[in-house]
Order: C-alpha cells, then structure tokens, then sequence
C-alpha cells in the first residue's frame, strides 16, 4: 500500500492573545479533511511580549524588527491578523498597512477578523461624530480596509474554520512554492547570470522575492529566461 503524505500548510496568527487553543483546533481541523497545517502565532500588543511595546503602546519599528527576527526565515500560506490589539493607535488594519509599507510580506494573502466587527465600525464613526478624532483618520481606516487586499474578514468566532478552508481550497502560488523550495536550500548561492542577483544565498533571494515586488518581477523574468535557453540548449545537444 502507498502512502501519499499530506501536503504542509503554513499559517501565522497575529494576535494580543494566546492564541494556542486556536492553533491546535485549525490543524486538527485541517487533519480532518487531509490538509496539514503548520501554525505560528505573533503575540503583538500584549504586555506579556513587552519586546514590541514602547511605554505599553505597540512600537511598530519593534514589531517589524521582530517578525524578521522570528520569522524571517519562514514561508506562510496564510497570514491571519485580528482587527483588535488591545492598543488606541494601533489596530490589525494598521498592521497590515505597515507591513505593506514595509514591503513585509507583501505577496502573502492575508485575512483579518474580529469578535465585534460591526461594533468596530460603528465605534470608529462614533470617535469622529464626537469630535474625538478627526475626519481624515476615521476614512484612512476605511479607506486601508478597502485597500489592504485581504482575501477575507471573518467574525471571531468562524475565523478558525475560515482558515482551514482557506488553506485547504487554495493551492499555493507559483511564487510561494518558489520561494519555499530556495528555503529549503537557504545556504546555498546563487550563480546564475543575474549581475544583482550573483552570490546572494537562496535565503536571501526568497525574502527578495516576497517583499520586493519590482526586484522579484526582475529575478523571476531572468530564471524563466535561463531555463528556457538550458532547455534550448538541451535540445541542440540530444539532436546532435
């Protein structure tokens, strides 16, 4: 008998709470229905991780400097931020936005929920009907909602089952397998005909790839170049 193994999925919960209950219902879910399914989570905005925080208020040059340090190296299907993180200024819109400026993860589908979303909104136009917050801030957080890109926004209690489904319906991106397969070789460099490419180990070209949309538009369009001209090369020596 062959036994076919499961392909991995790789999800990250970003989150002010422990979100380890969460995590053991998605894989066990995802086993359910032959998806498995790695999860992480990034605990921002709780005092207990005060290595994000400034004065108790999420630092976000803190928190980009973290994730590179925790999870620099690790390729995600999936991305999950919640909406609320405990912090006045900050949100998980705002985090979003911030990776996306940061050119963090960029090509990563991202999903965002939230126990209250109506309340949310709700709240949000509050603050500028009473005067508490201007008009130009209550629509950027509108305005980056619509802008952010997210593949879904979930209620808090369907999120965990909208991530299985997620995970399991959707096969990854050419880019993700990519960038996946040079982790997996993250040591080595690469030698091929790309002047600024040359040298660079697999590793680094994978952050390339996922964070820097026009020099990854420019190492994909070279590799396809390559490996046209190997197999063209190919050719002429089997017909010889």
């Amino acid at each position: 008998m062959i036994l076919f193994k499961m392909e991995e999925k790789t999800c990250l919960l970003i989150d002010n709470e422990n979100q380890i209950s969460s995590i053991e219902t998605i894989e066990r879910e995802g086993k359910k229905i032959g998806t498995t399914i790695k999860c992480y989570q990034f605990n921002v905005g709780s005092t207990n991780n005060p290595e994000f925080l400034t004065d108790n208020k999420i630092d976000l040059k803190k928190v980009i400097a973290e994730f590179h340090k925790q999870y620099g190296g690790i390729t995600f299907d999936l991305i999950a931020f919640d909406w609320s993180l405990d912090d006045d200024e900050i949100n998980g819109v705002e985090l979003i936005k911030c990776f996306q400026d940061n050119k963090l993860r960029r090509s990563t589908p991202k999903l965002l929920y939230s126990g209250e979303l109506k309340v949310e909104m709700e709240g949000l136009l509050n603050l500028y009907k009473d005067e508490k917050i201007e008009f130009k801030k209550a629509w950027n957080q509108i305005k980056t909602l619509v802008e952010i890109d997210i593949v879904d926004f979930k209620d808090r209690d369907e999120y965990e089952m909208a991530i299985v489904k997620y995970l399991h319906k959707n096969n990854p991106s050419l880019e993700t397998v990519l960038v996946k397969e040079l982790r997996n070789n993250s040591d080595l460099k690469f030698l091929g005909n790309f002047e600024k490419f040359e040298n660079l180990t697999f590793a680094e070209i994978a952050s390339i790839i996922e964070n820097d949309p026009d020099r990854s538009i420019h190492f994909k369009k070279g590799l396809i170049e390559e490996s046209i001209a190997f197999l063209v090369d190919l050719k002429n020596h089997s017909d010889e």
